[in-house]
Formats: C-alpha cells, sequence, structure tokens
C-alpha cells in the first residue's frame, strides 16, 4: 500500500480480526515507543479493544487496514488534567505508512466520524512531546497546545491539544 486517498477512507468498528494485524506492528526510532508488547495475549487485548466503552475503530482505506483510533476514555494517559470536557481522540497508523504526507487523509477521516457520531464542542488528543510530527498535523488542523505532564507511570512527557472545531 503506497497512498492513502481520503475519498476511499472509512471508519468502522474494529472486528477481533483486526486486532492480531494491529498487535504486529512495529515502528522504527523513537517511534517504536508506541509499538505493542512483543508477545502479547492476542485473546486479552482483543477483549479490551472489542469493549464498547472504549469505542476502538479502525480505518481502513478500501478494506485495508490502514490504522486505528478510540473515542473517549482510551485516549486519556495518566497524569493529564481531563476535567474540561471534550472528546479524547487515541490514534495509530500502520507503520509503513508514517512520515510519508498521508497522515492528514488518515487523521481526516478520524475527525470526521467523531465529529459525525459524537457532535463534541471540543476534542482533546494527548501526544508523546517528542512526536514532532503528530503535533504538526494535528496544528495543521487547528489543534493548539492546551497543557502538558508526565505519566506517572512511565515518566514519559506529553502534550494536551485541544480544538474546538474551528478547522473540522
Amino acid at each position: 500500500m503506497t497512498s492513502v486517498k481520503k475519498q476511499s477512507l472509512s471508519v468502522v468498528k474494529i472486528r477481533a480480526n483486526d486486532v492480531p494485524d494491529i498487535l504486529s506492528w512495529r515502528y522504527t526510532p523513537p517511534y517504536d515507543f508506541y509499538d505493542p508488547p512483543p508477545h502479547p495475549d492476542v485473546a486479552t487485548y482483543t477483549r479490551e479493544f472489542l469493549k464498547p466503552e472504549l469505542a476502538f475503530h479502525v480505518v481502513l482505506s478500501e478494506e485495508a487496514l490502514i490504522g486505528f483510533c478510540s473515542y473517549g476514555i482510551d485516549g486519556q494517559v495518566p497524569g493529564g488534567d481531563y476535567t474540561q470536557g471534550a472528546l479524547d481522540i487515541g490514534l495509530g497508523m500502520r507503520p509503513e505508512l508514517t512520515g510519508q504526507g498521508q497522515g492528514s487523509a488518515f487523521f481526516s477521516a478520524v475527525l470526521t466520524h467523531g465529529t459525525t457520531v459524537w457532535s463534541p464542542s471540543q476534542i482533546r488528543l494527548t501526544v508523546a512531546s517528542f512526536n514532532r510530527r503528530a503535533r504538526r498535523l494535528y496544528e495543521q488542523f487547528g489543534f493548539c497546545y492546551h497543557s502538558e505532564f508526565n505519566d506517572p507511570q512511565t515518566n514519559v512527557h506529553y502534550v494536551i491539544l485541544m480544538s474546538s472545531g474551528s478547522r473540522w
């Protein structure tokens, strides 16, 4: 798969057969931070991904899995201030598609689905501060710096970005 076209993308609820594919993804450093565990219990992860309250979805390009996203609490990281009402979105793109200018179509599909289904007044993204590629993309969509914190469990530094719908 070499290119992602916005018009050919669809966002659907995650299916059990999508989980093993996602768990096999491996990113190049420093993005290997996002790698799933090396020997995951697929059955346990499948149960987690399929929990309705976590609202996991996959992004398909002509039926090919190119990424996943979650809407709600799964997009929150321990240590962040999530008291302000907003729709949290977490997402991941297939590793071989990252860094090639294809994130805009992918992220647009995720945003469009989230705003259509949940009609939020604000959207919140939490991103590892080292991930400048993702931050640049989100800023192109009108997301702005809100706050930052360290995850007390991992000591990873995160930035929270917010948008109120001006560009989505």
